[in-house]
């Protein structure tokens, strides 16, 4: 009877192959990296709704406002903390107003702000009762989407809205509530267009001149050009180099999402090429401030020029120390 071996001999290279060690990453030199900035927060409006909130956890604001509101809110309410164990935010925001063209041609805006005109304990001490209504705007300011905020002592019990009768005059005094005891409001802040949400982390891969725009802007090629020619000498800035080759080389970027301040920054720290996988690996981190400043949100981002490479590109974030 005759043997084949054949099986067996292909069962044991595929054994010794599993076994060989995985070939390493090969380091791919980054010929220049530069910081970037992106917009913190999404261009558009927030949805068209009316809400009406009692946020008694910095996570539940994040939920409602993003992760780094919380540094926003205390900026705009001029409090150097929010402690949820002893206080809450109650806020009121109507995105369902409509725009109205306003006297010289501006931009169109909604007539009224939101006005938080009392918070009273109600029903014998067991719910919270907040007053609210639309107020006139003041002078020529531009309102898309309402938005006022109250920081309140916590309490435990039900909170309850209603809306008042829209004030028409300016400075017509505020009507005493029929009942309840009065609660002290500890800082206010408006919002004109509301709370927008955060940008996320970014990636992106920039492999010719033509992806330096939207590939779907229509208009005439003497202004995309333009705009190419923008975008590049942008990049070019940020990497201190006079030109990019793109015959020969492309850009990566990576964000690190919206951050609460400045001083953030983020590194890429290495890339490297996995033949196995035809797979380039963009390794980043986000760098953290000493100390943190109380400077407006921020939205750190990094871009690196590397040679060119046709294959998928993928983004790892490396761990911060004490992480």
């Amino acid at each position: 009877m005759r043997y084949d071996s054949t099986p067996l001999a292909l069962a044991g290279l595929a054994l010794i192959w599993a076994m060989a060690p995985a070939a390493e990453p090969e380091p791919v030199a980054i010929l220049a990296q530069g910081a970037w900035q992106l917009p913190t927060h999404a261009a558009s409006a927030p949805a068209r709704e009316r809400r009406q909130l009692a946020l008694r956890s910095e996570q539940e604001l994040a939920k409602v406002a993003g992760p780094q509101a919380l540094a926003a809110v205390r900026r705009s309410l001029s409090v150097g903390a929010i402690d949820f164990e002893k206080q809450m935010l109650l806020v009121v925001s109507d995105g369902t107003l409509p725009m109205v063209g306003v006297s010289g041609g501006g931009p169109p805006s909604v007539p009224h702000r939101i006005e938080i005109a009392r918070v009273t304990v109600a029903e014998g001490g067991k719910a919270l009762l907040v007053s609210w209504r639309l107020a006139p705007r003041e002078g020529k300011e531009i309102i898309t989407h309402p938005l006022e905020v109250v920081l309140v002592g916590r309490f435990a019990g039900e909170v309850k809205f209603e809306r008042l009768p829209t004030r028409t005059d300016a400075a017509a005094p505020d009507k005493k509530p029929a009942g309840g005891k009065a609660v002290k409001v500890l800082a206010r802040a408006f919002w004109p267009d509301g709370w927008k949400a955060e940008l996320p982390a970014r990636h992106w891969v920039v492999r010719s001149r033509g992806e330096l725009i939207d590939p779907r802007l229509r208009a005439p090629e003497e202004v995309l050009e333009r705009m190419r020619r923008e975008n590049e000498a942008r990049y070019a800035k940020a990497l201190k180099v006079a030109t990019i080759d793109w015959g020969k080389q492309m850009l990566v970027g990576v964000s690190a999402g919206t951050q609460p301040s400045d001083g953030f920054r983020v590194e890429i720290v290495r890339v490297e090429k996995e033949g196995k996988e035809n797979r380039l690996t963009v390794r980043w981190k986000l760098h953290a401030p000493k100390k943190e400043g109380e400077g407006r949100p921020t939205h750190p981002a990094a871009v690196a020029l590397v040679e060119q490479f046709a294959g998928s590109v993928r983004f790892v974030e490396e761990p911060r120390r004490g992480k």
